[in-house]
């Protein structure tokens, strides 16, 4: 059983090295329920390193070193889990969540179900939905109408520099000028 044990480790093994990072997952997880002492947490550290280094998934991978400092192996074997633990540790980057766990907690408003926007004295009113639109009018026809509330009504025409303002351009000296028209 051992021999066979070791045989399928090194299988593993290989299968880390040629980065199929699946198969690990899926080969490791069938051996880690036949397996316990030391073999146990070299398959823990090869699915650490796998998540940390090939999945970059520094969540994942901690889990794993920590079940191998748990099991207290040999001595390397904690040296490598807790080297991994740290670089696992070095590598989470804290999401906006984990920064203002109260935005979980709040809840977005149903767009559909807030009142209508009520118009104000010399402000445009607001447009109102497809669905109440004049029925005469096409989409087409509103279409343009949008296109022609967006056209500039005087196009704006660049003004040239005095040969004074060109000269403070070149020297980089030029500030911002306002001129009226």
């Amino acid at each position: 059983m051992a021999e066979q044990a070791n045989d399928q480790y090194a299988a593993l093994e290989r299968l880390y090295s040629e980065r199929r990072w699946a198969e690990v997952e899926e080969r490791a997880e069938i051996l880690l329920a036949e397996l316990d002492g030391e073999l146990r947490s070299r398959v823990l550290l090869l699915l650490g390193h796998t998540r940390l280094y090939g999945y970059k998934d520094a969540g994942v991978a901690a889990e794993h070193y920590r079940q191998v400092l748990a099991a207290e192996p040999e001595a390397l074997l904690v040296d490598i889990a807790q080297e991994g633990l740290n670089q696992c540790l070095a590598a989470q980057v804290p999401s906006p969540a984990d920064a203002m766990p109260w935005l979980e907690k709040i809840a977005l408003p149903d767009v559909a179900a807030q009142e209508p926007l009520q118009s104000v004295p010399g402000v445009a009113s607001p447009v109102e939905p497809f669905e109440s639109l004049d029925k005469s009018e096409s989409p087409t026809e509103i279409a343009e109408g949008i296109d022609q509330l967006t056209q500039p009504t005087k196009p704006i025409q660049p003004t040239q520099l005095s040969p004074k303002e060109s000269a403070e351009l070149a020297k980089g000296l030029l500030g911002v000028v306002i001129r009226p028209n």
